[in-house]
């Protein structure tokens, strides 16, 4: 009896490990971790002002990013399609948190899920083309 109990006890571990193995894996690719290429800007940025687009909840966001040689100065919103009264927080709150947190990887804002995708897609391009 000791001896299945114990057969079990090392069963049941074997399958959490290999779970949390391909939970790991798995957000880890959808995060975009599983790349082997540095995230842009990592080399610091050509300086100056790039225009970046992504896609919004109804139709395509651009954005002006204004870069020094190391950081994201400022995140302006040029264009948008998004609905008036629910994408605000979205445009206020998203800008800040990228360029305080000088990543396009940012928490996006509830309710205005979409738009604030939007917007960290259209940052992300407006990085790559200044990266160095």
């Amino acid at each position: 009896m000791e001896t299945e109990n114990r057969y079990r006890g090392v069963a049941t571990l074997i399958v959490v490990l290999f779970i949390a193995f391909f939970v790991v894996l798995e957000t880890k690719l959808l995060v975009g971790g599983g790349s082997s290429s540095q995230a842009p800007g990592a080399n610091g940025y050509n300086a100056g002002e790039y225009t970046g687009t992504g896609n919004g909840n109804n139709g395509e966001i651009k954005v002006k990013v204004v870069f020094s040689d190391t950081e994201i100065e400022s995140v302006e919103i040029l264009e948008h399609g998004e609905s008036e009264g629910i994408c605000e927080p979205a445009m206020e709150q998203v800008p800040e948190q990228i360029v305080s947190a000088q990543s396009s990887k940012v928490d996006g804002v509830s309710g205005a899920t979409m738009t604030s995708n939007g917007i960290m897609q259209a940052v992300k391009d407006a990085m790559e083309q200044a990266a160095k």
